[in-house]
């Protein structure tokens, strides 16, 4: 009974997705917000990317009907556009090559977030947290929009939660044999197809791994145990992690310099002064904080961290929100209301970590996500940009607000049932 209330949530989830991406192509195909969405239903305004990677999706399919699957291979191309060219492919003869026909690779990839982020809370908490989580998150709107869009985030977003499902098993269980491989051979391909999709955030990859290797051995050194079988899987990820970059290509569009793994101070340093440079030329430059701020070196950053947190965490600021940006007013207010709503789920997520302040776990995931907020702060300069980015650490902090909502309102049921007063018969 309860697989199956979780497998009518997935495919409420999934109806409210495909209805919406009808919608949106809708919209777009009879031109009825021709500013905001073209005929394909791609998003003007808010995936403006989407439009370039539609392109390369076509050309793909072009590519294969033209000179076959072999000529489609060699074809350099990011993984994603490439993925929704197989979609377009099997798909587009149908529903043709616009959101609809990318719409069975989209909803895979929605409906394996929220089975991520379910199995995340369930993992750290209880199945209760993790159904409350992927409820919140089913429903955020600006997700839900962006999901059905020809963009790489729902891809990278996916395997990113999987590889944080993966390394909070490892540090939470104990596994031995074919689950220990199975396991680290899980966690290799996920690294491999994260640095595949969004190369640029791999540092986001060596941190997570290497706290949880760090707490990993802490445990071991605590309970006086080795797990070998937890440091067989590690040992897994850490060699796809070492040896993916270097024989595999993150490719990226023609022009954009493709990611690079050199972690030296001044080469970091660079890279992000560069990053900032390119976050700096979008086109909703009204969008722009701190724009001026350069870094220049390791004392210009270190500076900057409390400024890069305020930002990682809260912008856009109250006083963007009902302004008029470079692309009208409406998207700043929904861009607003959601900033505010995660404000209060910040709160929730403090009283959880407060709560669980032993679980090794939720430390696991809430340091990953503080420390990809504050890395966006120092990095993305366009609020709107850094808006879509942070999808994925925003997911981690509302599993741990899930758990913080449940204690609170748990606290507020038994404080009104000890209150209950007692009528004699």
């Amino acid at each position: 009974m309860v697989l199956n209330s979780k497998l009518r949530f997935l495919i409420l989830a999934g109806a409210i997705h495909v209805a919406l991406t009808t919608a949106i192509f809708l919209i777009g195909h009879f031109r009825v917000w021709p500013n905001r969405f073209d005929e394909n239903g791609i998003g003007i305004t808010f995936a403006i990317d989407g439009k370039t990677y539609h392109q390369v999706a076509i050309e793909l399919v072009s590519e294969w009907k033209t000179n076959g699957f072999t000529a489609w291979l060699k074809t350099k191309a990011p993984l994603h556009s490439r993925l929704h060219s197989i979609s377009f492919m099997m798909f587009g003869w149908l529903l043709g090559y616009n959101i609809l026909g990318a719409e069975p690779l989209n909803l895979f990839y929605f409906l394996g977030i929220l089975s991520c982020i379910y199995f995340l809370g369930r993992e750290l908490f209880d199945a209760q947290t993790g159904v409350l989580a992927a409820a919140i998150v089913s429903v955020w709107p600006t997700f839900l929009l962006h999901s059905t869009q020809l963009i790489r985030d729902p891809l990278s977003i996916a395997c990113l939660l999987a590889l944080m499902l993966v390394l909070t098993m490892l540090l939470g269980r104990e596994f031995v044999g074919a689950q220990a491989v199975l396991l680290g051979i899980a966690g290799a391909i996920l690294v491999t197809v994260f640095w595949l999709a969004r190369g640029n955030m791999w540092n986001v990859v060596i941190v997570a791994v290497a706290i949880t290797v760090v707490m990993l051995a802490a445990r071991m050194f605590r309970a006086r145990k080795f797990v070998k079988g937890n440091v067989f899987a590690m040992l897994l990820i850490i060699v796809a992690m070492v040896v993916v970059p270097s024989r595999l290509e993150s490719t990226t569009l023609p022009g954009v310099r493709p990611p690079s793994t050199t972690l030296t101070i001044p080469s970091t340093i660079k890279q992000m002064s560069g990053r900032r440079a390119g976050f700096r030329s979008y086109t909703s430059q009204a969008s722009n904080i701190d724009e001026d701020v350069q870094f220049n070196s390791t004392g210009d950053v270190i500076r900057y961290l409390p400024r890069a947190f305020v930002i990682g965490f809260f912008a856009p600021f109250p006083n963007m929100w009902i302004e008029v940006g470079s692309f009208g007013r409406a998207h700043r207010v929904l861009s607003g209301v959601e900033t505010f709503a995660m404000y209060f789920l910040y709160l929730a997520a403090a009283l959880c970590v407060w709560r669980e302040r032993r679980n090794l776990k939720m430390w696991l995931l809430l340091l990953v996500a503080t420390i990809g907020m504050v890395a966006l702060g120092l990095v993305v300069v366009n609020a709107g940009a850094l808006f879509r980015i942070r999808y994925v650490f925003w997911m981690m902090m509302i599993v741990l607000a899930a758990r913080g909502l449940l204690d609170r309102m748990n606290r507020i049921s038994s404080g009104l049932t000890r209150t209950d007063p007692v009528h004699p018969e």
